[in-house]
């Protein structure tokens, strides 16, 4: 087990259950009530929370616990294109697709077994279950100012506003840049997905911005901790990886047992970033970030060892070592 801590960071290798619970109890991270955001945005391998993980967490998690994630236009069979324009008039398909997915994948059964409550954050905005918005307006512009998507203050469920100063689990996984991609999502993306729209295209248009206000509304409702993870599947974004999205390909590499965790979540994605021999600061969306909740501090960073250095050709002795997903 490789363990690196400082006072905004913890990272651990993580090989058995106990190494996970280690780490979050170092991290300070307790209670009997938590929220856990998985990143549950499409089906592509590697991509997704997983149902091993998904188990790992809820086991190592004491308490009460309940999953929040919002509906996804790619969490389904990538049968139909999901459009700001056609969104409303898909919502039966949307569900019946999420449906499929949580099934297929065996996500519902491990919620079932470990007996948590669903709350998707769209539904409950298209129910009209959400939080007085002029409340939430006061609460996120006393702790941080206003957000630029204003909007976004009456998107707060309702049962989940009862919850507030619990802690947030934002269960990230491991989507990394490389010299010749600009995609990533990290623990700051991930929240994105909370942002109620299954297309969220139009929040594309200033995505830093978007992330940045949707972490602010949560961020000023909970006790946040980012906890990123790559314990058996990373993502790196390359214009040579096998699989692909619209917008980039990637590969997957299988087995490093990464998991960084921290409550301020520009550290963790730059820690995060340097595991990889990448240096996160300069982008857009972390350099937002540190102006909203602070800097990162060198000294918090410095110690991330380099697990696999991305600007180089690094996919032939991973690929070699069999630590390369393949289909």
């Amino acid at each position: 087990m490789t363990k690196t801590n400082t006072q905004a960071v913890w990272y651990e290798t993580i090989r058995r259950p106990e190494d996970l619970a280690r780490l979050l109890a170092e991290a300070g991270i307790g209670g009997d009530d938590f929220l856990i955001k998985p990143n549950w945005f499409d089906p592509r391998p590697g991509s997704y929370t997983d149902a091993r993980i998904l188990d790992l967490v809820l086991s190592t998690l004491p308490g009460k616990k309940t999953i929040i994630e919002g509906h996804s236009h790619a969490r389904n069979d990538l049968s139909m294109k999901i459009t700001p324009e056609n969104q409303d008039a898909q919502r039966d398909w949307i569900r019946r697709q999420e449906g499929d997915y949580l099934t297929r994948l065996g996500l519902y059964d491990i919620m079932a077994r470990h007996g948590v409550e669903y709350v998707n954050i769209t539904e409950e905005v298209w129910a009209g279950r959400t939080a007085p918005a002029d409340v939430v307006r006061g609460l996120v512009e006393k702790k941080y100012g206003p957000v630029g998507h204003q909007e976004l203050y009456g998107s707060v469920p309702g049962k989940l506003f009862d919850l507030r100063g619990h802690t947030l689990i934002d269960l990230a996984r491991v989507k990394m840049t490389s010299p010749t991609t600009r995609d990533f999502s990290l623990t700051m993306k991930n929240l994105f997905g909370l942002v109620p729209p299954p297309s969220r295209m139009t929040y594309h248009d200033e995505l830093p911005r978007s992330i940045v206000d949707i972490d602010m509304v949560y961020g000023a409702l909970f006790d946040v901790v980012g906890l990123c993870e790559g314990i058996h599947h990373s993502v790196v974004f390359w214009e040579g990886g096998r699989f692909a999205t619209p917008w980039s390909h990637f590969d997957v590499i299988r087995d490093l047992g990464v998991a960084v965790c921290g409550r301020h979540l520009p550290t963790v994605d730059v820690f995060v970033g340097r595991l990889f021999g990448q240096d996160l600061e300069q982008r857009a969306v972390v350099k937002l970030g540190m102006e909203v909740f602070g800097r990162v501090r060198p000294e918090d960073v410095s110690a991330a060892p380099v697990l696999v250095d991305v600007s180089t050709d690094f996919v032939p002795g991973l690929a070699a070592a069999g630590k390369i997903v393949t289909e």
